[in-house]
């Protein structure tokens, strides 16, 4: 049970750094929406990225 919990941990972690990366990187509709969705994924560990990643644009 401890190594789950450990992989998940991890795997939440990779999943935010990834996030506030794409973020950075991103060329958003400009700064403010870039730092909305910054500020979301920061205040929401788990559930931020995983609606930055729906929500995003592509292209």
């Amino acid at each position: 049970m401890d190594y789950l919990l450990g992989v998940l941990i991890v795997l939440t972690m990779v999943l935010w750094v990834w996030a506030v990366y794409d973020i950075n990187i991103s060329r958003l509709k400009g700064k403010n929406h870039q730092n909305k969705w910054l500020l979301a994924v920061v205040i929401f560990p788990l559930l931020g990225p995983i609606l930055y990643f729906q929500f995003k644009r592509k292209g």
